[in-house]
């Protein structure tokens, strides 16, 4: 009985937050706080509420047309020619949000337990079991990410505990908002980060399932929507801050995740470093759950048929880990990767939020000034991307 209370504090929106929090986030914000400081705190406040916006009506849109934002789209697609040219970016959503997690996953278990990079990329695939467990029975999937997210956010506790960086610098930064050329690639990657393309697609799938039609939910839908990702935007918020407290207050530019790790080891001492590497793993193995979910609900969609989670995330995974460990053998640093897996997920971004923005106003699901607000939303993320093509920082 008390397991099922407990469960009851978990919806849709818990199991897509886990997405704000995955290790692309790392990459993007340890990058930019070692490097630029806290100049682009405010990005991550702005890109957060955009998440929320984006988030609350994909949502809502599986509530009210108890259908998905994919479902929809695909509906009312009448050339195959269309259908297929609209599933493209959605499948590479799929592959570069994988890439991200995996890297995660083997990252965590490398710092944490010693073990040679290569050797945990192979390990990483132990997710799939995970999922296999976590999916045994209803509502075990949202315990295992909320007991996860737990984990996250305490270990980032423990790290602003430990580092103690100035709350007046974070104040002043949180509203300095300035983005000067050489910052936008760390922006763009920071906003793929930051609105998730694969969340913005999964909340839909999950309110049509549990909340088709009942609109008295829509009340519960918008206050888990802005607590859980207020929580993830939080934490998003703190790692850029800690690592412009035990990196760029010193002058020292992360350019490697392992770097970091072994960095806090002499600066904090252990119990940062560990606390950095848990989270980590955390992170890698909770979104890794969120992805293979989305990835087998969008494949499903395209294919018109049924698929089995471990299918997809075999198939995704196998694609991703020969391009990983080859750019691993060719020295590219982990940090790159994660960063450039985010920068990709923002040039993504308008093929997933466009589609959303139309079929809310279409469909008369919202007031005015929320299209309004989401015609807004769609708009700064057009113009950031704009800003990093015109930038030439895609060869970064």
């Amino acid at each position: 009985m008390r397991l099922l209370r407990l469960l009851r504090l978990f919806g849709p929106a818990t199991i897509v937050s886990v997405a704000y929090m995955d290790p692309g986030n790392f990459g993007s914000n340890i990058a930019s706080g070692s490097l630029h400081g806290l100049d682009l705190l405010w990005v991550v406040w702005m890109a957060s509420a955009v998440a929320m916006l984006l988030q609350y009506l994909s949502g809502k849109l599986g509530i009210v047309a108890g259908r998905s934002l994919v479902d929809l789209t695909l509906s009312r697609l009448s050339s195959r020619y269309a259908r297929i040219a609209y599933s493209i970016p959605l499948i590479a959503v799929i592959i570069a949000t994988d890439m991200a997690e995996f890297l995660g996953i083997a990252l965590g278990l490398h710092l944490l337990f010693a073990i040679p990079l290569h050797v945990a990329a192979g390990l990483a695939v132990i997710d799939v079991l995970i999922l296999l467990l976590a999916s045994e029975k209803r509502g075990r999937l949202e315990l295992l990410i909320g007991l996860l997210v737990v984990i996250i956010g305490l270990s980032y506790v423990v790290q602003l505990y430990i580092i103690a960086p100035e709350p007046s610098v974070v104040l002043e930064k949180s509203v300095s908002i300035t983005l000067d050329e050489g910052k936008v690639f760390l922006a763009a990657s920071i906003l793929g980060a930051t609105v998730m393309p694969h969340a913005l697609i999964l909340h839909g799938y999950l309110t049509a399932e549990r909340w088709n039609g009942m609109r008295e939910k829509v009340k519960r839908h918008t206050r888990e929507t802005i607590v859980y990702l207020a929580v993830a935007a939080m934490i998003n918020a703190s790692l850029q801050i800690a690592a412009y407290g035990a990196f760029y207050t010193k002058d020292i530019e992360v350019v490697d995740m392992t770097e970091a790790y072994n960095t806090l080891i002499p600066l904090y001492g252990s119990l940062a470093a560990h606390a950095f590497g848990i989270a980590l793993l955390a992170s890698g193995i909770s979104s890794s759950l969120v992805s293979v979910v989305t990835g087998q609900k969008v494949f499903e969609s395209i294919r018109g048929k049924g698929i089995t989670q471990w299918k997809v995330r075999l198939v995704v995974r196998m694609i991703n880990m020969v391009p990983l460990l080859i750019a691993l053998s060719i020295g590219i640093k982990t940090i790159d990767i994660l960063v450039y897996s985010q920068v990709v997920l923002s040039l993504l971004l308008p093929f997933v939020v466009i589609p959303l923005v139309v079929l809310i106003s279409r469909m008369g699901i919202v007031t005015y000034y929320t299209r309004l607000a989401g015609v807004i939303a769609v708009i700064l993320i057009i113009i950031i991307n704009i800003m990093l093509i015109a930038s030439g920082q895609m060869v970064h």
